[in-house]
């Protein structure tokens, strides 16, 4: 689907205005469900990986009335690279103003030994990667896990931006998830993903939402926390991908321009490259 962004871009790019010679491939595991599709979409449900596009083709379909246009886009997906693809997105590959403060990763979940206490390796339950880390609670009691984060800077994110968190509920028995961005051992922001119902979930937060303990320093960032809090009884949940999302920066030139969702998902396994293509029909009408 086209997206409103993708209607104007694609305009502007007939009239002669931007250029269209570089896009790129964006790489979700959103479904229909989680993040449905919309002309208005401006992202991806849950982004986690991109590449460019390396070849663009055509087909024309006549047997039909009136004649379907179709424009193809193809990528290759690097042995490197692993996840359960849900969604595919088209961006242009160049912007007109540089983004210190873009839409961004923050955790794959894929190393337990990364963290302090250390949760247990999932590999059942993902769909960034190929694993998850599974965060049990301390019986009826919350418990909080910590990693070491580097480069990692709040100063430029606003209120109207977002945390995105891909997860999986284990059992009945959770209250909520918490996560923690801390400056020291006792100065941080806190967001609470409260999506609880057993299953699979892919919850955002505007910043706003964010609260304050102590007088943390956005611009240092040191450690990310996980607090698992159970409702009456021990609670696990498989943690899979944490992104940053800059959702209020306007380019007239940079931006979505079309996205699809899968009619069934595809896993990329590691070691394999896989290719993969972007169909998208365009409409002139009769």
């Amino acid at each position: 689907m086209i997206t409103k962004f993708g209607k104007r871009f694609l305009t502007d790019f007939v009239a002669g205005n931007v250029s269209f010679a570089n896009k790129d491939l964006a790489i979700g595991i959103a479904n229909s469900i989680e993040y449905p599709l919309s002309t208005s979409n401006s992202r991806l449900g849950f982004e986690f990986y991109r590449l460019p596009i390396k070849f663009g083709g055509i087909d024309i379909d006549t047997s039909v009335s009136p004649a379907k246009y179709t424009a193809i886009f193809s990528a290759t997906l690097p042995p490197n690279m692993s996840g359960k693809i849900n969604e595919l997105g088209i961006y242009p590959s160049n912007r007109t103003s540089k983004n210190n403060y873009d839409s961004r990763f923050i955790s794959d979940f894929e190393l337990p030994y990364d963290w302090s206490d250390t949760p247990n390796l999932d590999q059942t339950n993902y769909r960034v990667g190929d694993s998850s880390l599974t965060f049990i609670s301390n019986g009826a009691s919350s418990k909080e896990y910590k990693s070491t984060i580097s480069g990692f800077d709040l100063v430029g994110y606003s209120n109207l931006d977002s945390l995105s968190l891909s997860y999986k509920v284990n059992d009945s028995n959770l209250n909520s998830i918490k996560v923690r961005f801390y400056s020291t051992s006792s100065d941080y922001f806190e967001f609470i993903f409260d999506d609880n119902s057993q299953g699979y979930h892919i919850q955002s937060i505007n910043l706003s939402e964010m609260t304050t303990f102590g007088s943390p320093d956005k611009a240092n960032i040191n450690t990310l926390g996980i607090t698992v809090v159970p409702s009456e009884s021990q609670s696990s949940v498989s943690l899979d991908g944490l992104r940053i999302n800059d959702e209020d920066t306007f380019d007239p030139s940079y931006g979505l321009i079309a996205r699809s969702i899968l009619d069934s998902e595809i896993e990329k396994v590691f070691g394999r490259e896989m290719f993969i293509e972007f169909k998208l029909d365009v409409a002139f009408g009769d």
